[in-house]
């Protein structure tokens, strides 16, 4: 798809999304608290996990696409990849990803690696329900830098990436309500001893 056709999809999603009522996620789910699970905050992160690391941003959109296409595996040419997670494969589609990039000012793509190893390796993923009866998945990824991860996936969609988005660990909190489907086991912080 070209750069013009690209941003003319951006324009009409974006116009889309202004006419249609704002879908919310469903109020009072089950949330980490109720399950009794640790603050994010007081979780260590295993030496397992990658040393990811934080990309350059994008000059502009469309090498900014073309970025995260790539770190999902959607060499030139091809449109559509399916990626495999501990539940369940997911869709990623080339022209899904217009709308994560288009705010540059906060140039997502910069974090396409921490938001694959996500998908393939999260601590958590939670089935949240939206008001208008649909589903998403909320991967959360956990990682030793500032920024954490959260990937959604439109259930409704057929498992499709919807969005990624990085943030820190207590912002990340908030994302952790509705069914847990899957958790990798980690152990709370040590304590440091006097």
């Amino acid at each position: 798809m070209t750069l013009q056709l690209a941003e003319i999809a951006v324009d009409a999603e974006r116009d889309f999304r202004m006419c249609v009522p704002r879908v919310k996620e469903a109020p009072d789910q089950e949330n980490w608290k109720d399950l009794g699970l640790p603050d994010l905050r007081d979780i260590s992160v295993t030496l397992s996990t990658p040393a990811l690391r934080e990309l350059p941003g994008a000059a502009d959109f469309h090498s900014a696409v073309e970025q995260v296409a790539l770190g999902f595996g959607l060499q030139q040419g091809i449109d559509a990849v399916l990626i495999e997670t501990p539940y369940v494969p997911i869709t990623i589609w080339r022209h899904h990803l217009f709308h994560i990039v288009e705010k540059r000012p906060n140039a997502r793509e910069r974090f396409t690696d921490f938001a694959v190893d996500t998908v393939r390796n999260p601590l958590e993923i939670w089935r949240v329900s939206y008001s208008d009866g649909s589903h998403r998945l909320a991967f959360i990824g956990l990682y030793n830098t500032k920024y954490q991860m959260l990937v959604v996936i439109h259930v409704d969609h057929g498992n499709l990436l919807w969005n990624f988005m990085n943030c820190e660990k207590k912002a990340l909190n908030k994302h952790r309500h509705g069914e847990l489907v899957y958790q990798r086991c980690e152990g709370p912080k040590q304590k440091k001893q006097p």
